[in-house]
């Protein structure tokens, strides 16, 4: 049976779609993961508000609720957003997932070629979402530390190799004293430990969750949480713990999930691969700027024009319901037969190019012309595929690592250069005045923003501080070097053209030891489709 997801209008967004931020609502059946607790890994001894988790041979986590000697009741008492929201115009109400009623056939189509029906669907939508009765984990921000008001300090996606302590902060709303909850703490996949309780922090506010080793270090890794509400994963988020060199041997560089487009000369086509060059895997035609969600299931894409006919050996098939525009398509587990791929529609939008999904995972981020000669950035929500009210001139966005700020190319008040603003464009500043800067990137750890500069005919990626200063070359090759993206652990993957024909290249944050990764990668005459995301 297909799993190809149908929408009934530019707006829809398909049940099942990727939802980073829960919103308290049952996922459709076809969309759930499996999960496996390994409760045989630690024991559990509640203390107070926290608890204590003997890890394996004696390593020891403490989970402390409210941080700071504070009790949870005492951490909601003055419930503080950690991110700043615009506001939501419109609401698009979400179907019910369409289902075939049967295995589709291929049947000879006027041209003589062969071509799956499109599957027969009964898709009805629900009322316009009101405020919820269920409870509801907005997304989980990771820092070094917070303040008495439950605000973050030092967010970042990655932290330092001697941390003792990670804040996990979330805002929650529906919560109530019946409630179940359940955390679990994952280092490299494997279980190191949890807990489990009543919910007794009130119906709303900001919590804060923190992580901590006993006085140690907690351990390089990629670091994941995930929150249950009773029994079924409200939310989840991840974050990488550096590995640090000794004096004796360099640095272990991990492996990462590098997304990427190739165009081929007449449309662009969607990959993903490893980012030491291996496990290269085609995915979709006609499809390009994509974007991982956080925890690394989907990716949110621009579907160009004919992403609705896709070609496997020589025989077309038909996808119900999609077409070009900001699309979302899971990768985790992605089937190698067609008629299985899972994916959906944000919204119609031609004039895109690429798209770029917030750290937190609640928002996307793209740009588009709707019509003027100059290009916009706008955002969409995840959850419930709201739009906002917020358009900033400018092009080619990326987020910072705690999701309140983008970085963007603008030419706005007769400045060009590089930008930054907030997500509802207050503070925007511009930290750079050359017009030829493009693509900026901002690093996981919050602190560099990478991008590319035309200097003598020349284009190469440079690397500045947040505020504009300490600008520095990293690449001076023959043929232009562009598009950089950052891996998890603070390298940079860029496309160049320095042997004459486009690959793609890595290199470490202060420019040493570039070396290419992947062949044959033309990000196309247009580069902003070139877009690539690392995770």
């Amino acid at each position: 049976m297909t799993t190809l997801r149908p929408g009934d209008d530019d707006r829809t967004v398909v049940t099942g779609q990727p939802q980073t931020e829960a919103a308290g609502k049952k996922r459709g059946p076809w969309l759930w993961i499996g999960l496996a607790g390994c409760a045989g890994l630690l024991c559990l001894a509640l203390v107070g508000v926290g608890a204590v988790l003997l890890i394996g041979g004696g390593g020891e986590f403490q989970i402390s609720l409210g941080g700071g000697g504070k009790s949870a009741t005492e951490i909601v008492s003055e419930p503080t957003p950690t991110v700043v929201k615009p506001t939501a115009t419109k609401t698009a109400a979400k179907p019910t997932a369409a289902k075939a009623t049967e295995e589709p056939t291929p049947t000879k189509g006027a041209s003589g070629g062969t071509r799956l029906p499109t599957p027969t669907t009964e898709a009805a939508k629900t009322p316009t979402p009101s405020p919820p009765t269920e409870p509801v984990i907005g997304p989980i921000t990771f820092a070094a530390g917070v303040t008495d008001d439950n605000r973050p300090v030092g967010a970042s996606l990655t932290f330092p190799d001697d941390i003792e302590e990670i804040h996990a902060i979330f805002s929650y709303e529906g919560m109530s004293d019946d409630v179940v909850w359940e955390r679990r703490w994952y280092q490299d996949g494997e279980d190191v430990g949890g807990g489990s309780g009543t919910w007794t922090a009130g119906e709303s506010g900001t919590f804060d969750l923190s992580l901590t080793a006993g006085g140690e270090p907690l351990g390089a890794g990629v670091w994941k949480l995930e929150i249950y509400v009773n029994g079924e994963l409200a939310q989840t988020g991840t974050f990488v713990i550096q590995a640090s060199a000794t004096p004796t041997s360099p640095p272990v560089a991990r492996t990462y999930k590098i997304a990427f487009a190739r165009w081929d000369g007449g449309k662009h086509n969607l990959y993903i691969a490893n980012t030491d060059g291996s496990g290269e895997q085609f995915l979709l035609e006609r499809a390009a700027g994509p974007s991982w969600s956080p925890d690394g299931v989907y990716l949110s894409i621009f579907g160009e024009e004919g992403v609705d006919r896709q070609v496997r050996e020589g025989v077309e098939y038909s996808i119900s319901g999609i077409t070009n525009g900001i699309l979302w398509l899971k990768v985790a587990n992605f089937p190698s037969d067609i008629t299985q791929v899972e994916m959906g529609q944000f919204v119609r939008e031609g004039t895109a190019r690429w798209t770029a999904w917030s750290p937190n995972g609640d928002m996307l981020a793209f740009d588009a012309t709707r019509g003027s000669p100059d290009r916009r950035i706008y955002f969409l929500g995840t959850a419930d595929n709201q739009q906002f009210n917020i358009e900033i001139p400018g092009e080619q966005a990326d987020w910072s690592p705690d999701s309140n700020r983008i970085v963007y190319r603008s030419g706005r008040d007769g400045k060009q250069g590089i930008w930054i603003s907030n997500r509802d464009d207050s503070g925007a500043h511009n930290i750079t005045n050359d017009g030829s800067d493009a693509f900026p990137a901002w690093s996981p750890d919050g602190r560099k923003i990478a991008f590319h500069r035309d200097s003598g005919g020349n284009v190469d990626i440079y690397v500045m501080n947040v505020d504009g200063s300490n600008v520095r070359r990293l690449t001076d090759a023959p043929g232009p070097d562009t598009l950089p993206a950052w891996t998890p652990d603070g390298r940079i993957v860029f496309r160049s053209a320095r042997t004459g024909s486009w690959g793609i290249y890595i290199m470490n944050a202060d420019g040493s030891g570039q070396r290419q990764i992947i062949t044959n990668a033309d990000p196309g005459p247009d580069w902003s489709f070139g877009r690539m995301d690392v995770r």
